[in-house]
């Protein structure tokens, strides 16, 4: 005797395993945490909390007006009082005044 799983237990196999991914995925997403100004990452990048305080003389790829606010690597759909993920850092959370080399207009 063999056994053939049939079509209906094989959806409900793949609907179960679709339920199981979904705790995981919004576990991630709560379980980001802002960058830490002494992070290697931000360090290597030249990360500040406030674009204001960042002079070309010290950062001279720095243009004024720029901002993780209006850089394409801040993901503005999932801001939260001021702090967003940054695809440039993993993921962590960044202040939407902040800036840093990775900047892209």
């Amino acid at each position: 005797m063999s056994i053939q799983p049939t079509r209906r237990a094989f959806l409900g196999l793949c609907g179960a395993a679709a339920l199981a991914a979904i705790p995981v995925r919004v576990m991630s997403q709560a379980a980001a945490a802002k960058l830490d100004l002494k992070d290697p990452t931000a360090v290597a990048l030249g990360y500040v909390e406030n674009a204001a305080k960042v002079t070309t003389a010290k950062e001279p790829t720095f243009k004024a007006g720029s901002h993780c606010g209006n850089c394409k690597l801040y993901v503005v759909a999932q801001e939260k009082a001021g702090y967003a993920p940054c695809g440039a850092v993993g993921g962590k959370l960044v202040n939407k005044a902040g800036w840093c080399k990775a900047y892209v207009a």
